[in-house]
């Protein structure tokens, strides 16, 4: 039988009579992912290649590690990771991340992959949230620049950028009830107000697992998430494209980043999206988003699809190539819904 008494853990988070700070970050500033570990890391293309050999000889294929394989072996276990030969041997592949800094919305999504995953999810009902950031999406961001009197919080640069938001009554609105001039303003009102209501309801002895349901669902987070390879590969399919959320989007492109830094090459290069495994835009009939253009769309894309969505209500965020190789630390490129045409792969 279980035994259920407290097997000892870390000090809960407790804020009681602190002001709650109300930090906000912008797109994808403060997501942070790390790969704790992967494994297992001796003897992993010798026992693969072992697995693989499984149905022909009389006995079991014995050899002993890495160092021991030759050539063809190893081309044999490669063709494995290209989808070529039985996929079973791949789930001993595992990786474990933390993955911080992101939103409950994106926590949300993340855990939505079950078989071949194993998640532990940074507790709200046990810990005092109140000095948690927000995360701002993009499309919010860029409407605060639109709004008068928003031009002057961001820099030249960031005016560049398009925003979707073609009818600006509703906003203005909204603001003229608030009392507040700027869109931003009345933005930080909000946080504010909720941080504060929540935090004043723990104060009083509302706990914490009640008083939670007040806080947006941008509140930042963190969550550990481990994978075998063969889910983490269908994950990355799919969160890789640009299509997808911005915010996961982006997780899975440090995910990636990770294993290329930290693992053997073959570990990563078979991983990728749907589009950039097919070379072509796997999701360009998909009535929800535009393509991104990354890939062309191919002989058999319908042309005139009525897209529930606008590119510009995507404005994803892509990681420096050298930045995703390892050569330089953590650089997000902004778009305005489309691959950069610089950017975009040559035929």
């Amino acid at each position: 039988m279980a035994d259920y008494a407290d097997a000892g853990h870390r000090p809960h988070g407790v804020h009681k009579g602190q002001e709650p700070e109300s930090r906000i970050s912008y797109g994808p500033e403060h997501i942070e992912v790390t790969l704790d570990t992967w494994g297992p890391r001796t003897d992993l293309f010798s026992t693969l290649y072992n697995q693989l050999m499984a149905n022909w000889g009389d006995d079991p294929s014995v050899v002993r590690c890495d160092a021991d394989l030759t050539p063809d072996q190893m081309q044999y276990v490669e063709s494995c990771f290209a989808g070529k030969t039985l996929q079973q041997a791949l789930e001993l592949i595992t990786f474990a991340f933390t993955i911080n800094g992101v939103s409950r919305a994106c926590t949300h999504q993340l855990v939505r992959t079950r078989i071949g995953c194993a998640v532990m999810q940074h507790g709200g009902r046990d810990n005092d949230w109140r000095h948690r950031r927000w995360t701002m999406p993009e499309t919010i961001r860029r409407a605060c620049i639109r709004i008068p009197g928003g031009e002057d919080t961001v820099s030249p640069e960031e005016k560049l950028y398009e925003s979707c938001v073609d009818d600006l009554e509703p906003i203005n609105n909204y603001i003229a009830k608030s009392g507040k001039l700027t869109l931003m303003g009345a933005i930080s009102q909000y946080i504010n107000a909720g941080k504060n209501l929540y935090a004043s309801l723990v104060d009083a002895g509302i706990p914490w697992q009640d008083a939670r349901r007040l806080l947006p669902i941008g509140t930042q987070t963190y969550i550990h998430m481990s994978y075998t390879y063969l889910a983490l590969r269908g994950v990355l399919a799919n969160r890789l494209e640009h299509v997808m959320d911005w915010e996961i989007n982006c997780v899975a492109q440090l995910m990636l980043r990770e294993i290329k830094m930290k693992c053997p090459t073959l570990l990563s290069k078979y991983l990728g999206s749907h589009s950039d495994r097919a070379k072509r835009a796997v999701f360009s009939e998909l009535e929800s988003w535009e393509p991104d253009k990354k890939w062309p769309s191919g002989d058999g894309a319908r042309h005139h699809i009525r897209r529930t969505h606008k590119r510009l209500q995507n404005p994803f965020w892509i990681l420096d190539p050298d930045s995703m190789e390892g050569r330089k630390p953590v650089y997000w490129i902004q778009t305005n819904g489309y691959y950069p045409e610089d950017m975009r792969p040559k035929p």
